[in-house]
């Protein structure tokens, strides 16, 4: 074989001397029809060292053929049409200006290759940003981890981390916005994805630079609940939960949420061990954002209690399962805690039993007792106090009071207003909102507007607000004297 040098018109020997040197004008038309019943090298006309090697199966390589310290090397550019012949003809001229520079290709490209060898896949990054948020306390992993390994490992887990490009990220949440129609899935998973990539940036296997989701806008609009039920709904809810077949821990369940205000999450994994009974307080463990909450467990919230306790030996969790039928008065011993699935899917598939018109979910339940609460007090502070919800307030940082006597009499508060609901005889009797205020907090209870501490540590249901504060100004602000 030989080789053309176009900038001297000359043709220097090799080992392949022998063989007869083919050299075309390289284009498109002219690399697709390439064919050859034994492999062959066709080099390109005016470029020295530059060629295409075909094999009889019709396999195209771009190779480039040069000479480092008198040694005769060869380098391979990618296949074509993968590399297309405008990118092979870019890599040759980069390889051949390291030759020119004295610089062999050959052994940064083995460099490269092994810097990419020991990168990870994006499987082995998944696995080893789970095991950070599991040993991190990250309550979210499991979630986290059934979904990348549902949408993501299965389609790019073998790919190394570098190599992902937000063309393939798209694709896939195409896939779940237009065919499986989950915009709300595709907005998660594109979540978890960017995070795993900060984390390798972080663990310093990429560049941030390079997280693959930088590119990429779902444009896709959130939709912000704000469904809670009125008071009619309530005692349709109330009653008709009872109705439907269902394990009694989960019909239980799904009233203690309306009574606490407490998330469903939180109810799953509530434990005997949390509560103090002389106290009637339960202190959550682990918060979604890590604050110390307690709630105070109301007359109604109790009673669940005590029903809740036929259904175990008092230990472990207090609205666990075995995952069968549980029947009254039968204990079990090692529960395991609800799906998260395991709350909604009754209300969902038995919807029509509750004669309501728009569907609800238990996190409105939520909601629906944390709108009582502040209906009846007009105190937007105190339901954020019920629903350990972050002021975003330096003084959260110095505030460490736990307001459990405010909190005991919201909680008090809702107590009566469900008990009101609830013991109406019929529907048609539900009493309104602005009756249940007036029966809840009655006006001659209030002082100018607002209780007294001393008036409401002696009640179970008024909640202690503050006097009204008066400001007056440190200097008297007089009309100025007109010019004489």
């Amino acid at each position: 074989m030989q080789y053309l040098n176009s900038d001297k018109n000359t043709i220097f020997a090799s080992k392949f001397a022998s063989k007869k040197v083919t050299s075309l004008k390289f284009t498109d038309p002219t690399i697709r029809h390439l064919k050859t019943d034994k492999s062959k090298i066709f080099w390109c006309k005016g470029l020295s060292g530059f060629g295409i090697r075909v094999s009889p199966k019709g396999t195209k390589t771009w190779v480039y053929y040069y000479r480092i310290n008198k040694t005769q090397r060869k380098l391979n550019l990618g296949r074509y049409p993968k590399v297309c012949l405008s990118e092979a003809h870019r890599l040759y001229n980069e390889a051949k200006t390291k030759v020119e520079c004295g610089t062999d290709p050959s052994d940064e490209l083995k460099k490269l290759k092994k810097q990419f060898d020991e990168e990870l896949t994006v499987k082995q990054l998944v696995e080893l940003y789970l095991e950070h948020s599991k040993k991190s306390g990250k309550k979210s992993y499991k979630v986290e981890e059934k979904c990348l390994k549902k949408d993501l490992i299965p389609h790019l887990g073998k790919r190394k981390i570098t190599t992902i490009e937000p063309k393939d990220l798209a694709k896939i949440f195409n896939e779940i916005i237009t065919i499986r129609e989950a915009p709300s899935s595709a907005t998660h998973l594109y979540s978890y994805i960017r995070r795993i990539f900060n984390f390798a940036s972080d663990m310093g296997l990429m560049r941030r630079r390079d997280n693959p989701c930088l590119d990429i806008k779902l444009n896709i609009k959130k939709k912000k609940r704000n469904r809670h039920l009125t008071p009619q709904e309530i005692y349709l809810f109330w009653y008709g939960v009872d109705k439907i077949k269902m394990t009694p821990i989960v019909r239980y369940a799904l009233k203690f949420m309306l009574l606490t205000l407490a998330r469903g999450g939180e109810v799953r994994q509530m434990k005997w061990s949390d509560i103090d009974f002389n106290e009637r307080i339960w202190t959550l463990p682990k918060t979604k954002n890590g604050h110390l909450h307690r709630i105070y467990l109301n007359d109604k919230a109790m009673n669940i209690l005590k029903e809740v306790k036929k259904y175990s030996d008092g230990k472990g969790l207090v609205f666990g399962s075995t995952g069968q039928y549980s029947k009254c008065g039968v204990i079990k011993t090692n529960l395991k805690p609800l799906h998260n699935r395991t709350l909604c899917q009754p209300i969902k598939r038995h919807f029509n039993v509750f004669k309501i018109k728009e569907p609800f979910t238990p996190h409105d339940l939520r909601r629906t007792g944390a709108t009582i609460v502040a209906g009846l007090f007009g105190r937007q502070d105190l339901v954020k106090m019920c629903l350990n919800h972050v002021r975003n307030d330096i003084t959260d940082v110095y505030d460490q009071y736990t307001y459990d006597i405010e909190k005991k009499n919201a909680m008090n508060a809702l107590n009566k207003a469900i008990s009101l609901i609830i013991d109406s005889s019929n529907i048609e009797s539900v009493p309104t909102f602005d009756i249940l205020r007036q029966k809840v907090l009655p006006r001659d209870t209030m002082f100018n507007g607002y209780e007294s501490n001393e008036q409401s540590m002696n009640k179970d249901f008024q909640a202690i607000a503050s006097r009204p504060v008066s400001y007056r100004l440190s200097f008297d602000l007089k009309p100025l004297s007109s010019a004489t």
